[in-house]
């Protein structure tokens, strides 16, 4: 996903961080990505973002139509890439719906800090073999540690 400039930040009251730990609910992910001779994971150092909503239900909350043929992952791409205002409203939402993140280690793996248990959404995009993919499904989070392995077989292609 694109980065866009915002008056909105992530609540620290409401985002599980490393220094601020909200639940005990935690969640490893585990790049299952082949290994390319001479080439870094397909995830390494990519963010790993846990949502309270999915980014679908995220845009229609900040107001973003999506059109008819397209999505809301195409929705925010665009907006995004051509720095429209609809850009700052979308990630202010995915802002205000972040629960907890951590970017992956130089393996593609990483550790969310903890949150309550429940159900979350993934917010992980990766291009690989010029493809787009994205984990964006549920998760039900039970308390303790949880654990899920990304790859190209459980990602969604975005077209």
């Amino acid at each position: 996903m694109m980065a866009a400039s915002s008056t909105h930040t992530a609540d620290p009251a409401t985002m599980s961080t490393s220094q601020h730990v909200l639940g005990d609910a935690t969640l490893t992910l585990t790049s299952g990505f082949p290994t390319q001779p001479g080439a870094p994971n397909a995830l390494a150092s990519h963010p790993y973002t846990l949502l309270r909503d999915s980014i679908p239900n995220i845009v229609a909350k900040a107001g973003v139509a999506v059109p008819a043929g397209s999505n809301a992952y195409k929705v925010l791409g665009v907006a995004c890439g051509t720095r429209s205002p609809d850009c700052a409203k979308i990630m202010d939402a995915l802002k205000a719906s972040a629960a907890s993140a951590v970017r992956a280690d130089a393996n593609g793996n990483g550790t969310l800090p903890g949150v309550s248990p429940g159900t979350y959404y993934l917010m992980i995009s990766v291009r690989y073999n010029n493809q787009a993919l994205t984990w964006d499904h549920p998760v039900e989070l039970k308390a303790g540690a949880n654990s899920m392995t990304l790859s190209p077989q459980n990602a969604t292609p975005v077209n």
